[in-house]
């Protein structure tokens, strides 16, 4: 598990990848493919959906495609959630969705990721850290996928 992006290899890096992912929805094919066979209810559905658009946005606005993230496009992106609301709905609502999908691209095998931009961002502090600091407060498995 890399904790940094300067310990991953120039090859392995997302953005090497940016002319196989062009066009593609990776984050619906998240949703319909694994998230939505685990949980069913509408309500979630929607959360996550709405989590994926801005995600989708914030990506846009970085210039990458939503499946490359770099550790600090979730750094700003998790800057400007804590700027709106409260550390529990950026985990809840927001941050556990995109762990989730970059853990799914990790295990997927046609996916080319061997780090988690998430996870990096993290380790670093700032505003993802602070995130992630509700998730390890929770004292047990905090998974809501």
């Amino acid at each position: 598990m890399y904790k940094q992006l300067a310990d991953v290899p120039e090859s392995d890096r997302l953005e090497t990848y940016a002319a196989e992912y062009e066009g593609q929805d990776t984050w619906t094919e998240f949703l319909e493919m694994y998230l939505f066979e685990r949980y069913n209810s509408d309500r979630f559905k929607e959360d996550a959906r709405r989590a994926g658009r801005y995600w989708k946005a914030h990506m846009e606005t970085c210039g990458r495609h939503h499946a490359l993230a770099t550790p600090e496009d979730v750094e700003t992106w998790m800057a400007a959630l804590l700027d709106r609301v409260q550390v529990k709905t950026a985990y809840n609502s927001y941050w556990v969705r995109v762990e989730r999908f970059y853990w799914w691209l990790q295990w997927h095998t046609d996916h080319p990721h061997v780090y988690h931009p998430p996870l990096i961002a993290a380790a670093a502090g700032g505003a993802a850290g602070t995130v992630w600091e509700e998730k390890i407060s929770r004292g047990r498995d905090t998974d809501n996928a």
